[in-house]
């Protein structure tokens, strides 16, 4: 199986592009980190680890395109795989690893001021990227602009709502 592409190379993928993809992924480690520290759970651990992991691999893809004018399919593919098993793994332990932690501690939290309002537009912003990365080409710079933009301002709020 071939995973280059190299009569296919996105137009467009600039460094500063690759680099501002970086933020998303920097503010979700940030947020999974805090979580981390109040939820004493390696099941889910090794849930992030495969969500940045792919976070990580997706900018890898840009800064390839970027750098050395090359789409190497698997590191924009695998977005669609790790990042789902990653989600899938943190939301089991969960379940798995309830006991060490307090529903009502967590509504507590996203329900105060202002904290819901910044999970309110972190929510709104990731509905919204679902809905442009099925609508939209991958190798279409202005459509990766306009993600990375929506995506770095909800992890950031997501961030915040974390962390106040």
């Amino acid at each position: 199986m071939n995973t280059e592409r190299k009569d296919s190379v996105p137009k467009g993928f600039t460094l500063s592009m690759a680099l501002m993809d970086c933020l998303p992924v920097l503010f979700f480690t940030i947020s999974a980190i805090f979580i981390a520290m109040h939820f004493p759970s390696l099941l889910f651990l090794i849930g992030i680890f495969f969500v940045i992991l792919a976070g990580l691999l997706k900018v890898s893809w840009k800064l390839i395109i970027a750098l050395a004018h090359r789409d190497i399919r698997f590191f924009n593919i695998q977005l669609r795989y790790l990042m789902p098993l990653g989600f899938l793994i943190a939301l089991l332990a969960l379940f798995i690893d309830h006991t060490k932690w307090s529903v009502t501690a967590i509504i507590a939290h996203i329900t105060k001021f202002p904290s819901y309002l910044f999970f309110l537009i972190g929510m709104a912003g990731l509905i919204y990227l679902g809905y442009l990365g099925k609508h939209q080409d991958s190798h279409d710079a202005k459509a990766n602009w306009k993600e990375q933009c929506i995506n770095t301002l909800s992890q950031f709020c997501i961030m915040l709502g974390i962390l106040v």
